[in-house]
């Protein structure tokens, strides 16, 4: 309704309105803002209650699947499992240490030369290889040295005799040589 009195009113009235009213309205947002806050608390702490809860359900569940287990497994069958773990570890360890003697001929054959043949041949363990061949000349010879000894598992190679010789089939060279090979060189397979 109208104001009826006739008399007129300062303009700063109209400009700004009335201070209580203002004071209304801001209280009105700060309640909603504090009840947002209030349910989006409670929200979290209901979504982690519930959480909380299923886990506790599946440790529940996955403790009692465990003594499950726990009973169905015999006692037997624990002790041939762990006798068989302590046969697998000796066989592995007396694996690791074995020596491959078959590695001495294949050595001989990857780096032995085509015009070269061996007649006599022996090995201990000690001492190495020894070996007896016919080459066709002395450069052959002197070519199947280096090839043993540009090998990183020959330690040694010595040269103990030579001798040329002369037969149906022509001029040959006989030698006797001696090789000493790093140990690491049974453990390869």
């Amino acid at each position: 309704m109208a104001d009826p009195s006739l008399i007129a009113k300062p303009r700063m009235e109209y400009a700004h309105p009335s201070r209580q009213s203002e004071g209304g309205r801001g209280l009105g947002i700060l309640t909603i803002i504090a009840l947002l806050f209030l349910v989006v608390v409670g929200g979290v702490y209901g979504g982690v209650y519930l959480y909380r809860q299923n886990l506790e359900k599946s440790l529940d569940g996955l403790t009692r699947e465990l003594s499950q287990l726990e009973h169905d497994l015999d006692v037997k069958n624990i002790q041939e499992m762990a006798r068989v773990d302590r046969g697998l570890r000796t066989a592995r360890s007396l694996l690791a240490a074995h020596i491959h003697s078959s590695n001495v001929f294949s050595l001989l054959e990857d780096h032995t030369l085509p015009r070269v043949y061996y007649t006599k041949f022996a090995y201990t363990f000690e001492k190495g290889i020894s070996l007896g061949g016919k080459a066709d000349d002395f450069l052959t010879l002197h070519r199947q040295l280096e090839e043993f000894r540009s090998f990183p598992l020959i330690t040694r190679v010595t040269l103990d005799s030579i001798a040329l010789t002369e037969d149906k089939e022509g001029s040959a060279i006989n030698f006797f040589i001696s090789i000493t090979l790093a140990e690491n060189i049974f453990r390869f397979r």
